[in-house]
């Protein structure tokens, strides 16, 4: 590893006169509904939002804030400069993931190198420049170096683009770490060598305000089977991929936690292979899943990391096939044909330009643009923080106190988890699935934990992942392919250097950045399932979380000790509260069914009528015991004496009602109706207080 310090004042700021016009920098923000980043019909705006444009101009220094218009609208007009858009995150909504869509190089307006906008933004960006000081660190591979013999680009080549242009925003000195080293892969972020910057460890040291990343193509390029490998071949290559999520969970979650003011800048993978449009089957069918792996890694920290959407403007052999992107990027001498040449470096520079909220106007620009009118932000709305409600032990796992890893208002009490040197583990799981007005877009996994006891973790090591299955890892002799590969997330450790077992880089090297946890730590992920690939389709789709899934997801934290250790560590793994976070929208929930009446029929059935709801597409019939509703509870769910009857047959019973008949359950019993309206069920009634009877009970979902 290497080490490198470049320091760079105003680099683009030259004396030269600036046209005295003014500039527009103008968008729209808005509720992203699927949260691809892409405002599409019928996506509402967001107004009253506060936007900051933040540079400097001809004239001097721009400092400027307005509100976004009840269209979801904004506008400055700045004049020519360098400047930064910060939107002020809405309280409760996170902004969705950078938009990834990709046109044919052909299309109208889709010029070189600035392809599609692809914003994002700094969140201290601003408040770090405005201190006098900021550190840029470059992290990463050959491609964060700019690595290119032949074709012309020059070392760093921009991450000091980036450098010299938040200089021209700031008017202060912007030093740079060159700290990317060529063949660096994913386990060396988490090695402690001393040698250089470019490891997470280093990064805590140093503390900077901005860390670039470029990483993941060096995992694969050992194991790349191209067009003639084996089902073995792609196993052993996927796998490597699959290691490398944990390892970049592992580095993107310890750089977000133990580095408070720096923001992350992540390169998505482009496919050197389809420079000419003629990748190799592996490369067509799963580069894409290694750039969706980057964008969710991203999203899913507890402080949102910005995505340089490096891939979706590079050529791409889509899976209909069809070639998109900007052909020729990649240097084909023949001793490279990895590495972007200098047109491809410049695409770079503007993602990373963009991924920083940056726009540069007039001179300033690459193409003397004068306006910018599509400086677009989506945001996804936080509906819902899921709890479990249950939990268990298994292979010899033991836990204190349990149920306070299901509880987040007890004052920060744990769960007390010992582990050892094996498969012990303790899972938490049972999250609410009955709120089903809630449309999911995406799900955050997260935990709140420390470490505490006589002794410390020292090689009987934890991870801690979530999964919508009870099966975290496939079974023995599974054979990856496109659809069928996710098993599970990595939220804490678990990857490393030492891993994976068949092929590790690093043996004797430990798993997690920060191992013992004083003080809680709060760590989170995206929570994803398999892709699917419908018949014909040009791309993945990546099916959004169901209420159904959410029945099944457990979360875990199980040993993950190091090879040989002895289970001699005496600490325990204290767990606050595990949770999940549903973030979409929410369909309008139709009241409760009204003028419930039991009479018995002659046979002696009974017939339950009631005032039809305007809409409807169902009806449900509970029934529960009348002891338990003098104990204060509900049991007409799962536990019901009959039932739940759910899509009852319905019959007329006069004018504006329906009725459904049952035979009548055993004992005293209470009856409840509700009916689904745009495939959400109403409420089953309410207490004398007006609260709504137990929503745990509407089981016909």
């Amino acid at each position: 590893m290497t080490r490198g310090l470049v320091v760079v004042g105003l680099l683009l700021v030259a004396t030269l006169p600036l046209p005295a016009t003014a500039q527009d920098v103008s968008g729209v923000l808005f509720d992203d509904r699927d949260g691809d980043g892409v405002r599409d019909p019928g996506e509402p705006p967001l107004g009253g939002v506060a936007v900051r444009l933040y540079g400097q101009a001809g004239t001097g220094g721009v400092d400027q804030t307005v509100a976004t218009a009840a269209d979801g609208s904004y506008s400055f007009s700045p004049g020519d400069g360098c400047y930064l858009i910060t939107p002020v995150d809405p309280a409760g909504w996170r902004m969705s993931q950078t938009r990834d869509d990709r046109v044919p190089q052909s299309t109208p307006g889709y010029l070189h190198p600035v392809g599609r906008p692809r914003f994002a933004k700094l969140d201290q960006g601003i408040q770090n420049l405005q201190s006098g000081s900021y550190r840029q660190s470059a992290l990463g591979d050959s491609i964060a170096a700019n690595f290119n013999v032949f074709c012309g680009s020059s070392p760093f080549f921009y991450n000091q683009q980036l450098q010299s242009r938040l200089g021209c925003v700031s008017g202060v000195a912007v030093t740079l770490d060159e700290a990317a080293t060529l063949g660096e892969h994913s386990d060396d972020l988490l090695v402690d060598d001393g040698a250089g910057l470019n490891n997470v460890f280093a990064m805590i040291d140093v503390q900077p305000q901005l860390i670039t990343l470029s990483m993941i193509g060096n995992d694969l390029l050992d194991v790349d089977p191209g067009d003639g490998g084996t089902q073995a071949d792609v196993n052993r290559a996927v796998a490597e991929v699959l290691d490398a999520r944990q390892n970049l969970q592992e580095a993107l979650s310890a750089l977000v936690s133990e580095v408070p003011g720096a923001h992350i800048l992540l390169n998505t993978l482009y496919d050197n292979e389809a420079s000419e449009c003629n990748p190799s089957n592996f490369h067509q069918t799963w580069i894409p899943i290694v750039a969706r792996i980057l964008r969710d890694l991203a999203w899913g920290q507890t402080r949102r990391i910005s995505i340089v959407e490096v891939a979706a403007d590079f050529a791409q052999f889509d899976q209909a096939p069809q070639c998109t992107g900007f052909t020729d990027m990649i240097c084909l001498f023949f001793l490279d044909q990895i590495h972007p040449n200098e047109d491809g470096y410049e695409i770079i520079g503007e993602k990373i330009w963009e991924a920083a909220g940056g726009a540069s106007l007039g001179t300033q620009d690459i193409l003397s643009r004068t306006a910018f009118a599509d400086v677009n932000y989506g945001y996804v709305r936080r509906v819902r923080r899921l709890l479990p409600t249950e939990w268990e032990t298994r292979n010899g796992a033991s836990v204190v106190d349990p149920q306070a890893a299901l509880d987040d208002q007890d004052a920060g009490a744990p769960a007390g988890i010992s582990l050892g040197n094996g498969s012990q583990e303790f899972r938490v799981s049972g999250f609410p699935t009955w709120f089903d007005e809630i449309q999911i877009v995406r799900v955050i996994a997260g935990v709140r934990f420390r470490t505490a006891g006589a002794g410390s973790a020292v090689d009987d090591l934890y991870r801690m992942e979530a999964a919508i299955t009870d099966q975290f890892r496939p079974p023995p002799g599974f054979n990856y392919s496109p659809t069928d590969w996710n098993f599970y997330t990595p939220i804490v450790g678990g990857g490393g250097p030492s891993q994976p077992p068949e092929n590790p880089d690093y043996p004797n090297a430990e798993t997690l950045v920060v191992p013992n946890v004083t003080d809680y730590r709060e760590v989170s992920a995206t929570l994803t399932k398999n892709p699917i690939l419908p018949a014909g389709a040009a791309d993945y789709e990546w099916p959004a979380l169901t209420h159904e899934d959410l029945a099944t997801t457990a979360i875990r934290v199980a040993a993950a000790p190091e090879p040989g250790a002895a289970g001699d560590d005496d600490y325990r793994v204290e767990l606050d509260y595990a949770w999940l976070d549903l973030y979409g929208w929410e369909k309008e929930r139709p009241p409760q069914v009204q003028n419930l009446r039991l009479g018995r029929i002659p046979d002696g059935t009974l017939d339950a009528s009631f005032d039809a709801l305007a809409g409807a597409q169902r009806y449900n019939l509970y029934a529960g015991r009348l002891s338990t509703v003098g104990a204060g509870n509900y049991d007409h769910g799962r536990a019901a004496p009959a039932g739940p009857f759910c899509d009852a047959s319905t019959q007329a019973a006069g004018p504006g009602r329906l009725a459904i008949t049952l035979s009548r359950p055993d004992g005293d019993a209470y009856f409840l109706i509700t009916a689904h309206v745009d495939d959400v069920e109403s409420p089953a009634g309410s207490s004398s207080a007006g609260i709504e009877i137990d929503r745990s009970q509407s089981i016909c979902q």
